[in-house]
């Protein structure tokens, strides 16, 4: 039976072209085609703003409220954005995605070339371009994109100097670790660049032993690096420094204690959320979702090297490396009481390089199945959602916002996206490419599908704006500096800011009461922001069953969450106005005041 590899090379190249073209139309699609989306993006483009707004480069803030949960090197980067194209927040830090991303692919594509040559590097590329954890987490606002960017690079800059014995990378390395640290703290260096550095320099240690690099004395060798250490900690310094200058100290002990010490050890879990304590197979399901399509090349490539490592077959150095550098970094994720799927991101480059190394050695016609497998089940599911009139009655109109079942009872232009990316999967499946660069081509074809059909319906479902801006049109200018707010997320406080340019100050519960009873000099209103509840707001806010009160308003502005809402109350009786509701995108006469 003829044996096939997944690394059969054609004499032709043209599939380099295709795989680069791909990668471009992948990386920017999806990514300005819609509004800021919960949990996180709100948050995300408020702080952009506001740093642009205030040049206050230190200390981030959303909504005068101050964000120190992480270094703000990606909001720099993302205002400097704004300065350079004119772009407002959200598509300066959605263009800083795309470039963010693109440089982690070239890095990542040398970085593998330096391991293992060039057939390695293309297969890296091609892998790590379509798995499906880096293009989600390179299509959604969040710091860990740049701690990806800057912990791989710093990592290429260790292996350029240790590897091709050129230390005056070390002192680059150095200034790339310290940006790796103020892209999310210390545990960029914990999870990535510190495992990463320790085999590199162990490596590099060996290849001396055995005579190679030897004019150069370790003497100089202990002078790069304690430059470099140097350089290191004036970067994360020039942060560091001024923001404990600055902050209060509350803030610093938010920031390093609770942000840095408390979400290791569950003692900050309460207030930040997020605890999974007590899981250490939490982020399996993850690492297998996060690898798609290729998640069954990373199993079998894992356990290869685990065999080889306990039954003390040879394990070269570069398995030694991926499998100490995972097996470290899952420990810390996992030991973490803070859990969440993202924390994987600056893992994908390992990743890809480990699924790269696995299919170097992989054989049998068992892969085309695999892959044809994998081809049909993606044509099926972007063709589902395709011809969604045909099944979206079957859903659940109490369940769906009004909007979103219209476009999915509508037939939509951008389902001739799907119909494109099916023909070319298809054309693609066909051609004598490389298998493994028919799998990459075919789920980045997937991908660019769903990014430009699907997140259109998602956007509808998540999209605030529209809401939320009726839901403040009904409130006078004079009654707004009149109101504060209690219970707001992060969330509602930084939609109020981005659409409105409202930031609505907040208050506790006992002050809360004193306005409902006309007790406070200040504040007459209160917007209580009630998620996932219906209950009565007097009980919800757990003030006195007692306490008076006159709701005004209503807002839905997450049509996606029914049982949310956003009210607006006061307690006094003069100051009433007629009650309204804006529900469903329904747009209703403004309140007149009395």
């Amino acid at each position: 039976m003829r044996r096939n590899t997944l690394m059969e090379w054609n004499s032709k190249d043209s599939w380099k072209v295709f795989l680069l073209l791909s990668i471009i139309f992948v990386v920017f699609s999806g990514l300005f085609n819609h509004t800021v989306w919960t949990p996180d993006e709100p948050r995300v483009v408020a702080v952009i703003k506001d740093m642009y707004l205030s040049d206050n480069l230190i200390i981030p803030h959303f909504a005068g409220i101050p964000f120190v949960e992480k270094p703000p090197l990606y909001f720099i980067y993302c205002v400097s954005l704004m300065h350079l194209t004119g772009l407002d927040a959200l598509m300066a830090a959605r263009l800083g995605l795309g470039l963010l991303c693109l440089a982690s692919l070239v890095v990542t594509f040398r970085l593998a070339w330096l391991l293992k040559g060039k057939e390695y590097a293309w297969l890296t590329l091609g892998v790590l371009a379509s798995s499906e954890g880096f293009l989600l987490n390179f299509h959604w606002l969040r710091v860990d994109a740049m701690m990806m960017f800057t912990s791989i690079v710093a990592i290429w800059a260790f292996a350029e100097a240790y590897l091709r014995f050129q230390l005056r990378y070390v002192l680059l390395a150095g200034a790339l670790t310290g940006l790796a640290f103020l892209s999310k703290g210390p545990i960029a260096i914990i999870l990535c660049v510190g495992p990463a550095w320790l085999v590199l320099f162990i490596r590099y240690v060996y290849l001396r032993q055995r005579g190679a690099h030897q004019s150069v004395t370790w003497g100089r060798v202990l002078f790069f690096h304690m430059m470099g250490f140097i350089i290191m900690c004036l970067v994360i310094a020039a942060w560091v420094y001024p923001f404990y200058k600055q902050a209060s100290p509350a803030l610093w002990h938010a920031w390093f204690w609770d942000n840095q010490i408390g979400r290791l050890t569950g003692s900050s879990t309460k207030t930040l959320g997020h605890n999974h304590q007590g899981k250490p197979f939490y982020y399996v399901s993850s690492i297998i979702e996060y690898t798609l399509p290729w998640s069954v090349f990373f199993i079998i490539g894992l356990a290869s090297s685990v065999k080889r490592a306990v039954t003390r077959h040879q394990v070269n150095w570069l398995d030694g490396f991926f499998l100490f550098w995972f097996c470290f970094a899952v420990f810390i994720l996992s030991y973490s009481a803070t859990k969440r799927p993202m924390y994987l991101a600056p893992l994908m480059p390992l990743f890809a390089l480990m699924i790269a190394s696995a299919l170097m050695t992989l054989k049998g016609r068992w892969s085309d199945w695999y892959r044809r497998a994998f081809l049909v089940m993606m044509i099926v599911i972007i063709a589902v959602f395709a011809m969604t009139p045909l099944w979206a009655q079957l859903l659940p109109s109490n369940k769906v916002p009004q909007a979103l079942m219209l476009w999915l009872s509508s037939w939509q232009v951008t389902a001739l996206w799907v119909l494109f990316a099916i023909i070319l999967m298809i054309k693609v499946e066909v051609t004598q490419w490389p298998a493994w660069t028919k799998l990459s081509l075919i789920s980045s074809l997937f991908f660019i599908a769903i990014f430009h059909h699907v997140f259109i319906a998602v956007d509808i479902a998540k999209d605030m704006r529209h809401d939320l801006n009726t839901f403040v049109k009904q409130i006078p200018q004079d009654k707004r500096e009149r109101t504060a707010g209690i219970g707001f997320s992060e969330t509602m406080s930084s939609i109020f800011y981005l659409y409105d340019d409202w930031s609505v100050p907040m208050v506790d519960k006992a002050r809360a009461q004193r306005i409902l009873e006309g007790k406070d000099s200040e504040y007459d209103y209160l917007i209580l922001d009630r998620t996932g509840s219906t209950q009565d707001p007097i009980r919800y806010m757990g003030l006195p069953s007692d306490t008076p009160y006159h709701l005004l308003l209503i807002g839905h502005p997450r049509s996606d969450k029914k049982r949310s809402a956003i009210l607006w109350l006061t307690g006094d009786e003069n100051k009433t106005l007629p009650m309204v509701e804006v529900s469903e995108n329904t747009v209703k006469q403004p309140a007149k005041a009395n």
